[in-house]
């Protein structure tokens, strides 16, 4: 497809979208349960085409840049569509909706598609499975429990499992050192973390788990995003903001 084909089946998909959502709402009212299921995935299967057209413009965008790596780091995400539900009437019956939202960018992805790889050390995507695999074992011993287990049995390729990023490289004092390394890496000496670039990380790397006494560290994918947001708070000189509930006379 050429980028004007593209854009025009953008459009179709977009008001296809809009019309299946106008008759699941009709569907939903009339308790045509079967027919919702239907037109749910009919679509999800829109919004997915959707997405991936608008996916493949943003990487031959940042394909066609002098720098992929940054022009993705500077971007951060890209626009698509998709649907929300909000429940409304007597009957509090769910009404959808065509929605914008944001996507970001898959680095991985985005690395397989461009031809050479991005960023200016093309092991970065190592460099960060094995920082993910250091800082899961620094958590375990943070909770009192023996990281033997977890770094035995961790997914990750063999490349990444063999990369050395030093001397003690998740511990508090060489954080910093570790995530400048990789930010670097990414996209280029001339850009380096602070240590409110480790806070974010440590604040967002966990989170608690549904089963009890448990928690959840962050996956490959998470892991490449977040410190992809590092990234894109250095190179535009952004600040960090805190998400609160708010009183309702503040």
């Amino acid at each position: 497809m050429t980028r004007a084909e593209k854009e025009n089946r953008l459009q179709v998909l977009k008001a296809l979208a809009e019309e299946k959502v106008k008759e699941y709402n009709e569907a939903m009212q009339d308790g045509k349960f079967d027919e919702v299921s239907k037109l749910d995935t009919e679509i999800t299967d829109t919004v997915n085409e959707y997405t991936s057209i608008v996916r493949d413009m943003c990487f031959e965008d940042c394909a066609a840049s002098d720098d992929p790596m940054m022009a993705a780091v500077t971007a951060l995400s890209f626009m698509t569509i998709g649907v929300k539900d909000t429940k409304k009437g007597d009957e509090k019956l769910p009404v959808r909706e065509v929605i914008e939202k944001e996507r970001q960018i898959d680095l991985l992805k985005l690395h397989k598609f461009v031809d050479g790889g991005i960023g200016h050390n093309k092991e970065w995507v190592y460099m960060i499975e094995k920082f993910n695999l250091l800082m899961t074992c620094q958590k375990a011993k943070d909770l009192g429990v023996d990281p033997t287990a977890i770094n035995d049995s961790y997914a990750m390729s063999e490349i990444a499992k063999g990369y050395d990023l030093g001397k003690n490289p998740a511990s508090k004092t060489n954080l910093l050192k570790t995530l400048t390394a990789i930010v670097q890496a990414m996209v280029g000496d001339e850009y380096k973390p602070v240590s409110h670039d480790v806070n974010f990380l440590l604040s967002v790397y966990s989170r608690k788990s549904r089963k009890a006494l448990t928690v959840t560290c962050a996956n490959h994918k998470y892991m490449r995003g977040y410190i992809m947001e590092i990234c894109h708070r250095i190179v535009t000189g952004k600040t960090y903001e805190v998400d609160y509930k708010r009183a309702r006379n503040a």
